[in-house]
């Protein structure tokens, strides 16, 4: 009787009815049923599997969609493009401007693009004023001999899905990090009014027509000082390199 009633629970039927009950299945029918279910709760698994995959590959690919991409920007000083790095693209392409090396109100180094517009202005030169020049290399060191007095472009970059990040006093990133471009660190003449440090790409080029020699903003190589600066690891004299390098998110 036990024996009956559980094939009868196996089989699907109601255990208490008359029919489970009196009339038992063969050997054979049983088996034969039996693996059948098997068969049917195998390919039942399989597809809920799949359908579970496919659901889960649904749910991320519209994570991705909704979620906010990270993205950074940077400027490629001395470039009128960006670094040819997969999810780098140029914002816009311009010309380096500051403040007078001699002023004392100077300001910092920018990024100005090559297609301005105004809102209201005057063309009267007031005193009462902040002023803006453009930027020359001041230095004939290494690569930037045949720069001397030229003025300097700039690439304002946009990396998609990264962040980006300039280490002084490095040619290479660190483990995890891509290399966007290499160059020297460089900032004003110490004896004149600082605009803080920039990473001048090693391959710079300079605006076309532009070695007036105006002396406005003036860029120079950066040299580590000994004494609070620890020496080792850096060296008296010695000209700083720098590295822009990005992080995918």
């Amino acid at each position: 009787m036990l024996r009956g009633l559980v094939v009868c629970f196996i089989l699907g039927a109601n255990a208490l009815e008359p029919g489970c009950i009196n009339n038992w299945p063969s050997r054979f029918d049983y088996e034969r049923t039996l693996l059948e279910k098997l068969v049917y709760l195998e390919q039942f698994k399989s597809e809920t599997t799949a359908k579970l995959a496919a659901q889960q590959q649904q749910m991320q690919e519209l994570y991705s969609i909704l979620r906010p991409q990270a993205a950074s920007t940077y400027v490629n000083w001395g470039m009128q493009t960006c670094p040819n790095v997969t999810g780098t693209t140029q914002v816009y392409t311009g010309q380096v401007a500051g403040g007078h090396y001699s002023h004392a109100g100077s300001g910092e180094y920018i990024c100005l693009p090559n297609d301005p517009e105004y809102d209201q202005y005057n063309d009267t030169i007031d005193e009462w004023r902040s002023s803006l020049y453009g930027a020359e290399y001041e230095t004939d060191f290494i690569n930037f001999k045949a720069l001397y007095n030229h003025d300097v472009p700039c690439s304002v970059c946009l990396s998609k899905g990264k962040t980006t990040l300039m280490i002084p006093g490095r040619i290479s990133c660190y483990t995890g990090w891509i290399k966007e471009y290499q160059g020297y660190l460089m900032g004003e003449y110490y004896k004149s009014n600082g605009k803080g440090y920039v990473c001048m790409n090693k391959e710079a080029e300079s605006m076309p027509s532009s070695n007036a020699g105006m002396n406005g903003a003036l860029f120079y190589p950066v040299e580590g000082r000994c004494g609070s600066l620890k020496c080792p690891p850096y060296t008296d004299g010695r000209e700083l390199a720098c590295v822009v390098c990005s992080f995918s998110t």
